[in-house]
């Protein structure tokens, strides 16, 4: 596996503990778990659930069903030991996603329970063979001011549904396309052009560039131009590479 899976790990905490620091749960654990008990034996046998704490990461509750998908009893896993399984390239993308949804959940606080964020990804069988994810985290808790303390996630096996190897993420909320636009920060010197906010938009709504190109009535080859110019100007890693992968 790529020795860089455990540096994004961290990442991946790193940006929880900035953004919260320690916290607490409220809820009593031995709560949490039945209660997540009781839901797990709801999800599908494609499926499994899974309870953690944030910002530390630490599991308290993983549904049989993570044997089924991963090869892995729920007594066996970890965190650690999930993202040693993530494909190598597919590992920093879903770590800055994560990290840019943890950065927008914390920018809502209240106004952001009842939304979903999903990504689709792929993951290491134990028996040795890939297996595409589409995980979808929901905040379970929140502290008094707002902060996540307490997520879940359901990951599905979708190895049969999508065939390609390209990773999408998304935000269910309404606002975090126009938040993410407005993180993105070009230099004085690289400003976009009114078409290229305006291609940029629609690309953070979820449009493909045909799509993009039917609703401006512009050839694809225009779009595809316009967009490879907008990565430039925007740096081609960071925000403008997460765009890319933008789900709609």
């Amino acid at each position: 596996m790529d020795s860089n899976i455990p540096s994004t790990l961290k990442f991946v905490r790193d940006t929880w503990g900035q953004i919260h620091g320690p916290e607490q749960v409220v809820m009593r654990e031995q709560t949490i778990q039945e209660a997540a008990r009781q839901f797990g034996r709801q999800v599908l046998k494609t499926q499994f659930l899974l309870l953690y704490k944030v910002p530390d990461l630490e599991a308290l509750y993983c549904s049989p069903g993570v044997e089924t998908l991963l090869g892995c009893s729920p007594a066996e896993f970890s965190f650690e030991w999930l993202y040693t399984r993530v494909h190598p390239d597919d590992a920093t993308l879903v770590a800055e996603a994560t990290a840019l949804s943890a950065r927008f959940a914390d920018y809502l606080r209240h106004d952001v329970e009842g939304h979903v964020f999903t990504v689709d990804y792929r993951l290491l069988h134990c028996n040795g063979r890939w297996v595409r994810v589409l995980r979808q985290n929901f905040i379970v808790q929140l502290n008094e001011t707002g902060q996540v303390v307490l997520c879940g996630s359901i990951y599905t096996d979708i190895t049969h549904h999508k065939l390609t190897n390209d990773v999408r993420f998304l935000f269910s909320h309404p606002s975090f396309s126009a938040w993410v636009l407005n993180q993105l920060q070009p230099s004085k010197k690289e400003r976009l052009s009114v078409r290229e906010q305006e291609i940029l938009s629609l690309t953070l709504q979820g449009n493909n560039s045909q799509q993009i190109a039917d609703r401006l009535y512009l050839s694809l080859h225009t779009v595809n131009t316009h967009r490879r110019n907008i990565n430039r100007k925007l740096g081609t890693r960071d925000l403008s590479y997460l765009l890319s992968h933008l789900d709609g």
